[in-house]
């Protein structure tokens, strides 16, 4: 390939200089050098729609493909039909479609034997835009030729940057789509704060240090340290993660953000992004990103879009929190009664929840079930509503009888919850009915055995157990910490799950930290 002669680039030095705007790229394809000199100098000083023509030089078939191979914006090709052979023109053109996939580029063909490819059959057979004698081509007919393809070619050009900006729309809202499920999957405030953050990052910003910020009330609540706290942060920001934002630590964004909470949009700086969304409870989130934000409209609109959609999952989190939290509160009143009723339990279901949480994460259950076994524990004896005073606090042991009628509490339990709807209710009930049986089959009140007892259950057959010895009861005093211990020991395989018996003791020192905390006033474990 050669560009134009010595006394061509002279004339349009200036036209394709660095500053120029972009030219249409033309390629000419003849083995007649004469014909280049001819072409060039009826298109030479050509402009179309302010655009000049840059006019590039091939000499053969091949040449010409590996031009086309190498620049994929020509728009036009010049091509003779005889060259190496009597058909390398429309080698040429068949080989630009069907090889190199290019159905963009226009192609006017031109002949010097009009015999050799007859125009109809050309026409019919290859996917060409024009076919010319190079006798008829004067200046003037290749003028109108040339201009008339390249029009056409500025309009596939338009179409396909249509199509593709509609593909990167759909592309950018899938991922929103993407994103915002993920989003909606995350159940606690601080994971949706991380989640958030980095879907936002991996949607747009990559790389750049961020902030979940939320405030409580309007701007002026920006200067109350109290009222604006760090929900996540990533990078350089991590350490503000879980605190108060001082209005020192805002100053470099705190324009945008007054901007941001005073219209109730998103801002966009050359430096740095503030997403803006308010939930109904009244707290603005900002999503700060720190770093460059160099956005399309259509980007910062998939922004926006996110960000409304993020408000929507945080509605719905906050809902879902509001129940959990009164599902719990109501847990821990019946827990209660149950309690009220055996003053030497003290802070029995407490325990039993920290309890039933730490030994479900250290069996490696997620945190949404060690929250539910959580939630759930302390009614594992709700059933004792419905045994009688005397049995419930006879001092000392029970007869068969009595012992009989203790053992229904599980039963009862499991009868007062199994109607329930609510997931944690549910495994309360699973828990009150199967917390008393035992690995080895030998437990009530169904005599199950291994793992057909649940595991919250099996959790809680330990931690019950645990707690029982290491405290007073009316029927008992407390046990010393070794003796609880080699009991738990002795239990495993038989009474209790051996992963279980594993996972507590691998998490002992915190459990003793819980009962310590929770210790009841009445005399316990040495």
């Amino acid at each position: 390939m050669e560009l134009e002669d010595d006394w061509l680039i002279d004339d349009s030095a200036d036209e394709l200089s660095a500053d120029a705007i972009e030219p249409w790229q033309v390629l000419i394809v003849d083995d007649e050098p004469d014909i280049h000199r001819v072409t060039r100098l009826a298109l030479g000083n050509i402009d179309f729609l302010g655009r000049p023509l840059a006019l590039l030089s091939a000499y053969s078939g091949r040449e010409a493909l590996a031009t086309l191979a190498a620049n994929d914006d020509i728009a036009l090709v010049l091509l003779d039909v005889v060259m190496e052979s009597e058909e390398a023109g429309l080698k040429v053109a068949r080989a630009v479609r069907e090889e190199l996939q290019n159905h963009r580029v226009r192609i006017i063909l031109r002949t010097g034997q009009p015999g050799v490819a007859p125009e109809r059959q050309v026409i019919e057979s290859y996917d060409i835009n024009d076919y010319k004698a190079k006798t008829e081509l004067t200046r003037d007919k290749l003028y109108t030729a040339v201009l008339g393809t390249l029009r056409s070619y500025r309009d596939i050009m338009l179409i396909e940057q249509q199509r593709q900006m509609l593909a990167a729309n759909r592309r950018g809202l899938l991922k929103v789509i993407e994103a915002s499920s993920s989003i909606f999957q995350q159940q606690s405030i601080r994971r949706f704060a991380q989640g958030v953050l980095e879907q936002l990052q991996a949607l747009l910003f990559f790389e750049q240090e961020a902030l979940y910020v939320v405030v409580k009330g309007g701007v002026a609540a920006l200067e109350d340290q109290g009222a604006t706290t760090v929900l996540y942060a990533t990078g350089g920001f991590s350490a503000l993660c879980d605190k108060p934002l001082s209005s020192d630590e805002l100053a470099r964004f705190r324009p945008s953000i007054d901007a941001a909470m005073l219209h109730g949009h998103s801002v966009f700086e050359d430096d740095y992004f503030v997403g803006f969304f308010r939930s109904h409870q009244g707290a603005a989130n900002l999503l700060i990103i720190d770093g460059p934000v160099a956005l399309s409209t259509a980007d910062r609109d998939l922004v926006e879009l996110f960000c409304r959609n993020v408000s929507i999952a945080f509605e719905n989190l906050m809902l879902r929190a509001e129940v959990e939290d009164t599902q719990r509160d109501i847990i821990y009143r019946l827990s209660e009664v149950v309690e009220n009723r055996s003053p030497d339990t003290g802070q029995h279901i407490r325990r039993m929840a920290e309890f039933g949480w730490v030994l479900a994460r250290a069996l490696g259950l997620p945190d949404e079930d060690a929250e539910i076994i959580r939630a759930a524990s302390p009614l594992h004896d709700v059933g004792k509503v419905g045994i009688p005073d005397a049995v419930l606090h006879k001092p000392g042991p029970l007869d068969a009888a009595e012992r009989s009628i203790m053992d229904t509490h599980a039963q009862l339990g499991y009868t007062m919850l199994k109607d329930a709807k609510a997931r944690i209710l549910k495994t309360a009930a699973v828990i009150a009915h199967q917390h008393h049986e035992r690995w080895d089959g030998t437990g009530y009140p169904q005599k199950l055995a291994g793992t057909d007892i649940a595991l919250a259950a099996r959790i809680m057959a330990v931690a019950d157990v645990y707690d029982a010895l290491s405290h007073t009861r009316c029927y008992k005093p407390a046990w010393p910490r070794e003796e609880v211990l080699d009991a738990i020991r002795l239990g495993r395989g038989s009474q209790f799950d051996p992963a279980v018996v594993d996972a507590f003791f691998a998490s002992l020192p915190e459990i003793e930290a819980i009962r310590e905390r929770w210790r009841d006033d009445t005399g316990e474990a040495a």
